[in-house]
């Protein structure tokens, strides 16, 4: 039975991407397999929801060399809030990743993690180490942080580390992260580093600036939107493998309305698809039912998130909003057309909204990170985009 026999809806969402349903990034595919099987850290900086997640698993596991010869270890440090916590993952991550190659190497990774000791336990039935670790089990996470990075350098095969997110480990409570961790990753020559994140110019002045730990530790790729045309083409093909029709240029406006947002374009694509039955055509009214109701599924999340901001930032993400991107926030010309109060409140209401993530920032400017959101307050305070 092939792929396309047992997939229902091409258009997967929420958990791997096959090769068949991951659309084009074969450059940057390239570029990442030829950067880490020569050694060379790159940082892969992008909007969220844009692929980076699916095209580092896509670039490690069809490479025949990273996949044969390497140890790939994937991490996503969203969530964590202090250095405990990424030396908790991280050690999850490289348990998670030796667990599929033998029992051999997991134990030896356990002998290493003298600070650990008696943290990890057996499953009964085949004897293998199980992660029993808690959180509370790290009392030292500089020195769990050596032994875990002391294992990798002497692993038998060399090493892939992804970590999602990076740039939290700017906002950690304790002193030095960024120094901690480099002088783990300067001595390493057994392991390869993919810093993967969202917030550019936090990445950028992470890495670029000489004044930072990590200055001129690894190059820099940018994944932007995947062309449009290519887009349109790419959901037409999956429509008519399975014999169903869909016009190109709905497709297009689907592009355009999320700026090009993989994730949103992926989701109206699934529900469009799901609503189009064999034999028939995805009209434009089908594709705008869908983004109704995934507007109407996150409609109290965002009423809560507008409810939660202070006033000058629930005003300048209206006028974000309504401009879609903004080069100027500052001009008396912006301020004037929203009625907002000053420069200065607006300046301080998008550090906020930037440093909270829901707002970024390009070199065209500033822009609601989620389209959607920007979607539903144009739906509620200015011109329906839908």
């Amino acid at each position: 039975m092939t792929i396309m026999e047992t997939v229902k809806n091409p258009f997967v969402l929420g958990h791997k991407i096959e090769r068949p349903y991951f659309c084009d990034r074969e450059d940057e595919e390239r570029s990442l397999v030829s950067a880490v099987t020569n050694g060379r850290n790159v940082v892969l900086i992008s909007p969220r929801r844009m692929g980076k997640t699916s095209l580092i698993h896509i670039a490690m596991n069809d490479s025949e060399e990273i996949r044969q010869e390497y140890l790939t270890v994937f991490l996503d440090i969203l969530q964590t809030g202090t250095l405990s916590e990424f030396t908790y993952l991280l050690g999850k991550a490289v348990f998670n990743s030796l667990r599929l190659t033998g029992a051999t190497r997991l134990r030896g990774f356990l002998a290493a993690l003298k600070s650990l000791k008696g943290s990890f336990g057996f499953d009964p039935m085949s004897g293998t180490p199980t992660f029993n670790v808690q959180l509370g089990d790290i009392h030292n996470p500089e020195y769990t942080l050596e032994e875990i990075f002391s294992y990798v350098e002497q692993s038998d095969r060399p090493v892939v580390i992804a970590i999602e997110e990076f740039q939290q480990i700017t906002k950690y409570p304790e002193k030095n992260v960024e120094a901690i961790l480099r002088s783990h990753i300067q001595r390493m020559s057994n392991a390869t580093f993919i810093f993967a994140g969202s917030e550019r110019h936090i990445l950028q002045e992470m890495f670029i600036s000489s004044k930072r730990p990590f200055y001129n530790s690894a190059e820099l790729m940018h994944l932007g939107p995947i062309p449009e045309g290519m887009y349109a083409e790419f959901a037409h093909h999956l429509f008519r493998e399975r014999r169903r029709g869909i016009d190109r240029e709905s497709i297009r406006k689907v592009f355009r309305l999320f700026d090009g947002n993989t994730f949103y374009m992926q989701r109206t694509m699934n529900g469009a698809f799901a609503s189009t039955p064999e034999g028939g055509v995805c009209d434009d009214e089908a594709i705008i039912k869908t983004i109704h109701v995934m507007l109407a599924s996150n409609e109290v999340m965002y009423r809560e998130i507008l409810s939660n901001v202070n006033v000058s930032s629930r005003q300048t993400l209206y006028a974000l909003a309504a401009d879609r991107m903004v080069n100027s926030p500052m001009s008396g010309t912006f301020l004037k057309r929203h009625g907002l109060p000053s420069a200065s409140v607006v300046q301080n209401a998008l550090k906020t909204l930037t440093r909270t993530g829901f707002v970024s920032r390009s070199e065209q400017g500033y822009y609601l990170t989620d389209p959607l959101l920007r979607i539903f307050i144009n739906s509620l305070y200015s011109t329906p985009e839908i």
